[in-house]
């Protein structure tokens, strides 16, 4: 069954978003991304794209001349978007990795972060959270923290865990995992927003353990991805 994770807060600051389960499609096609913007109503000239590689590099469209160099520039090389105008959005890919939305309570930007545990350990949720402050010094953040492989499953080596925190490993039966999601909680909350605005999914959204809804490279080595998208809304 076709579903959108999403957070309701998000229409009453001024834009759709949300990650799309895999009944979807695969969204690393392009035919079927096509398909899924129609499916959703949403113009898809308007929906920026961007090459992920892990990065902490964040692309923002807050002004005309920014998107005028966006439009210019034939590759993006980035994880994570910025956005400030009105009938613009921008979409990610994950398959395992954290799709991080970010916004101010007046909607006047939105940020969708593509956060892989090496853009995390770069603290890419903590850089796009302080970016937006910066645009936006008094503004109180939201956050909702889209599907994503979870502690339960995301087991790595000592070579990767000693990149983490403490309070963000959970060793069991010899074996080391990693709470991706404490970690950005605590890189967001280092920016001073309100852990009580940080939501998450109430379904089971670990990526890797629900193989009906989401797709997962760790669960099954295949490249196909799931989307998450923001649109914000001329009101």
């Amino acid at each position: 069954m076709k579903r959108i994770y999403d957070d309701e807060r998000m229409l009453a600051a001024g834009f759709i978003g949300g990650t799309l389960s895999k009944d979807f499609g695969n969204a690393r096609d392009a035919e079927t991304t096509k398909k899924i913007f129609k499916e959703l109503h949403l113009p898809a000239d308007k929906i920026l794209g961007l090459k992920q590689e892990h990065t902490d590099t964040i692309i923002s469209i807050t002004t005309e001349e920014e998107l005028a160099a966006y439009k210019e520039q034939k590759e993006h090389i980035a994880d994570a978007w910025l956005i400030g105008l009105n009938n613009i959005g921008a979409m990610i890919l994950t398959a395992d990795c954290v799709p991080l939305f970010l916004w101010d309570e007046e909607g006047k930007y939105v940020g969708l972060a593509h956060c892989g545990w090496r853009g995390i350990v770069k603290k890419l949720p903590q850089k796009l959270a302080h970016l937006m402050k910066e645009k936006n010094k008094e503004a109180k953040l939201f956050a909702y923290i889209g599907p994503h492989i979870e502690k339960c499953c995301f087991e790595v080596k000592e070579d990767v865990a000693s990149q983490f925190s403490q309070q963000c490993l959970i060793k069991k039966d010899g074996k080391i995992f990693v709470d991706l999601t404490k970690e950005i909680v605590l890189q967001l909350m280092a920016e001073g927003v309100d852990p009580l605005k940080i939501k998450r999914g109430c379904h089971c959204t670990c990526t890797c353990c629900n193989e009906q809804d989401f797709f997962s490279f760790r669960r099954t080595k295949q490249k196909d991805s799931l989307m998450s998208f923001i649109y914000k809304i001329d009101r």
